[in-house]
């Protein structure tokens, strides 16, 4: 209440060394700001050769086949780990944004009520 009674008086005295006091007794709440949006693709697994017999456990195909296979599964082990790190990086930024917002509003809430509220 006193703080209103402060702000009133401070701006009916617009211009004066006291109305800038009173402005100033409200601290300023950072706002949080929310992250870029990412939507990192997941890489796509490679196809496996229809050479090979998942079932049992056996392949017909010729080494160049499965060189090839290789080749691109370790690709995409790469990819996935480049899309690991990217929604890791992104959730950590969600998460300093979350962190933010809670600050912010538990520092809102000082400046609309400092002292704790009595519930009759």
């Amino acid at each position: 209440m006193k703080l209103a009674v402060a702000l009133v008086a401070g701006l009916l005295f617009v211009g004066s060394a006291s109305a800038q006091d009173a402005v100033a007794v409200v601290p300023a709440c950072p706002i949080p700001e929310a992250p870029a949006v990412e939507r990192p693709t997941k890489p796509e697994r490679p196809a496996i050769p229809s050479c090979v017999n998942e079932a049992r456990g056996t392949h017909t195909c010729n080494n160049r086949v499965l060189n090839a296979f290789e080749a691109a599964n370790r690709e995409y082990q790469q990819a996935f780990t480049v899309y690991v790190a990217q929604v890791n990086s992104y959730l950590q930024k969600l998460q300093t944004f979350t962190r933010g917002v809670i600050a912010y509003s538990e520092c809102e809430q000082a400046v609309v009520a400092p002292t704790s509220l009595i519930n009759g």
